[in-house]
């Protein structure tokens, strides 16, 4: 895993990560043909997007992402992309990583409130009962 300063090591992939969510939102990469993505992974430093389209490794794009409580609007520098290795050779789909490089204060808020809240969710439906 590679880190944000392109490190390679433990911490660093750790730090980047930081804590993530399972989802599947909705989201548009702004342009002039906008063009939908589905977000698969979330947290607070970027996300995992799955698209019928190629992404460009070191693109800046404008995200807008569908949030339960309204969309999140987001730059973000795509920081890895590849084929999605579990799409069919006839319908090839593609995963872009996106880093978050600027969020407004509120939505920054916002989406820590949510990436949090599922993941206490997460962490409380795998709890086994007594």
């Amino acid at each position: 895993m590679v880190s944000l300063n392109g490190q390679h090591n433990h911490e660093g992939a750790s730090r980047r990560r930081g804590p993530r969510v399972t989802v599947d939102l909705g989201a548009i990469l702004a342009g002039r043909k906008p063009r939908p993505v589905r977000v698969v992974d979330l947290s607070i430093l970027g996300c995992l997007v799955r698209a019928e389209f190629a992404l460009d490794l070191g693109v800046v794009v404008d995200v807008r992402i569908e949030m339960p409580d309204g969309p999140l609007p987001a730059k973000a520098r795509v920081a890895e992309a590849s084929v999605d290795g579990a799409s069919l050779p006839e319908g090839r789909m593609f995963l872009a990583g996106l880093e978050f490089l600027g969020l407004a204060a509120q939505d920054e808020q916002r989406l820590r409130a949510f990436v949090e809240g599922a993941s206490k969710r997460r962490r409380g439906a795998n709890t086994p009962a007594p």
